[in-house]
């Protein structure tokens, strides 16, 4: 029970499912905005007990997706203007008296590719997941990685190898903005 509303079970596990399929991407949308991981997690956490507390209703996934980017997007320009952060875009923002529904879109594509390439890099085999993720996420070097996780610099390399082309099979489409993303 939040505040004086009870939630049924169904509108929990509703929620709980939304919220694994949306968090982290939308994660990735707010930083982008707020060029800070602790900042956009806490302003996506917002959103979501908002939506919990909310009397509105959607009419489908889409309209649910549409709906979490765009609270995401008003939450973190509310928070670059309270903090006082980031005035010079605030400032041209303000200026422009239509938003520029391009920024928006290409950053919410951004949010949705980002999505896809952290699922099928979930997907890879334990080890290989976790020497891909140090290597080209957090961008730690073959030697870094392998005194991290006690395995040899081979092996590291051996494993990075291993998952870019799994990945390339995975995200066929996709695999020449993963080069993009995470600097292949």
């Amino acid at each position: 029970m939040l505040g004086d509303k009870k939630i049924n079970i169904r509108q929990k596990e509703v929620f709980d499912k939304c919220f694994r399929v949306y968090y982290q991407t939308l994660c990735y949308f707010a930083y982008n905005y707020l060029k800070g991981q602790e900042e956009a997690e806490d302003v996506v956490q917002e959103v979501f007990v908002k939506l919990l507390d909310a009397t509105e209703s959607f009419d489908d996934e889409e309209h649910l997706k549409h709906y979490l980017y765009k609270a995401v997007r008003n939450a973190c320009l509310n928070q670059i203007k309270l903090s006082g952060i980031r005035s010079e875009i605030l400032n041209n923002i303000q200026k422009n008296t239509l938003p520029d529904e391009n920024d928006f879109f290409c950053s919410v594509v951004r949010a949705e590719v980002y999505g896809e390439i952290m699922a099928a890099i979930s997907e890879l085999p334990n080890e290989c997941g976790r020497v891909f993720k140090l290597a080209y996420v957090e961008g730690f070097s073959n030697e870094e990685v392998a005194e991290q996780l006690s395995i040899s610099v081979n092996t590291v390399k051996s494993q990075k190898n291993k998952a870019k082309i799994q990945l390339r099979e995975k995200l066929k489409g996709l695999y020449p903005v993963l080069l993009l993303f995470l600097n292949i």
